[in-house]
């Protein structure tokens, strides 16, 4: 028997991204975009972001879309931001309407496990109003922020293919 002394103990720790763009709190949901190593994530900006992202105009609806390499895992499901505090990385801090990377994650060590050999994998969560997006990837690229969600989604399938 292996005490836990003697065994390292996985120790998930949040870090905010602040070079991404946050979600907006009550717009359109995400959507998603993959292959089978390459993944895009498409989603409405806040509003607070438009500025540092920008500029706009007025009647844009600003999407961004942020790719991830080599992405071995991922979801997009519940909790929403409602019941954000249910995710087992609440307690470490992570936030509603954010982008989040995981540090020392488990959940990319028990990827890495069952994976084949390949780039370092590192965990992404990013949080909406009524989902939670989580991936596994080797890193991640803003590729974009766009005045519309068509224009998103065009550049999104381009870079996917």
């Amino acid at each position: 028997m292996t005490s836990t002394i003697d065994s390292p103990q996985q120790e998930d720790q949040v870090v905010l991204l602040d070079s991404v763009p946050h979600p907006a709190a009550d717009a359109a949901e995400p959507f998603i975009v993959a292959s089978d190593r390459r993944l895009i994530v498409a989603y409405p900006i806040a509003e607070t972001d438009f500025e540092r992202f920008g500029p706009f105009d007025s009647d844009d609806d600003p999407f961004c879309a942020v790719l991830f390499p080599d992405a071995v895992f991922h979801r997009l499901g519940p909790p929403g931001d409602a019941n954000l505090d249910i995710h087992p990385l609440a307690g470490q801090g992570l936030l509603g309407w954010s982008v989040h990377e995981v540090m020392n994650s488990s959940l990319a060590a028990e990827v890495a496990g069952v994976a084949s050999a390949g780039p370092a994998q590192r965990h992404f969560v990013i949080t909406f109003q009524e989902s939670t997006f989580e991936c596994v990837a080797s890193d991640y690229t803003v590729v974009g922020v766009f005045g519309a969600a068509e224009i998103a989604c065009r550049e999104a399938f381009a870079l996917v293919r």
